[in-house]
């Protein structure tokens, strides 16, 4: 068969966990700001998300603050996992585009350890393509300062800044 009549992918990814834990050091890029081609790409570790639009920006940063009320049980911070030993011969990466303001749920989680030994916490914030398990407050403030950047950068780069120039994180902001 001709190319062209593949209009339905071979495989799609629907879904994907994503486990978080610590201070974030991300890289925000902007392309094409201020045209119709704008894009603000970021990555975080194994993760790349490309965003197109000011709405999206400001809904993803809202998810995030929402997850603040739920972790008071979180432990404040998990010490890094050592390296591993030999490199692996393959790595996880997710790509995710976001087109609009991801629909969200925020859930605090609980369960036994490994050893059955203690009770760990965390929180899910689910983004439709993404649940993700921040495991420590840091990764949780850690999230929201980085997209509060992402955020305010959006404001400028996107031509739908000025309709979702609202800020999540202000006292005054109506939450979903």
């Amino acid at each position: 068969y001709p190319a062209a009549t593949h209009l339905t992918p071979a495989g799609l990814i629907t879904h994907t966990t994503v486990a978080v834990k610590g201070q974030l050091h991300p890289d925000i890029s902007v392309h094409h700001a201020r045209t119709p081609d704008a894009r603000i790409a970021i990555t975080l570790d194994c993760i790349h998300m490309s965003l197109y639009n000011c709405q999206t920006a400001q809904g993803l940063l809202e998810a995030f603050v929402a997850a603040r009320g739920h972790m008071v049980h979180v432990p404040a911070e998990i010490p890094a996992a050592a390296a591993p030993a030999q490199e692996f011969a393959a790595r996880t990466a997710v790509a995710v585009e976001w087109t609009r303001a991801p629909a969200y749920a925020v859930v605090a989680q609980s369960a036994l350890n490994k050893l059955k030994t203690a009770t760990v916490h965390w929180v899910d914030v689910y983004t439709g393509p993404i649940t993700w398990q921040l495991r420590d407050r840091t990764a949780i403030l850690s999230m929201i300062d980085s997209l509060r950047r992402v955020h305010q950068t959006a404001i400028a780069v996107f031509a739908d800044g000025e309709r979702h120039k609202a800020d999540p994180t202000a006292a005054d902001y109506p939450a979903a």
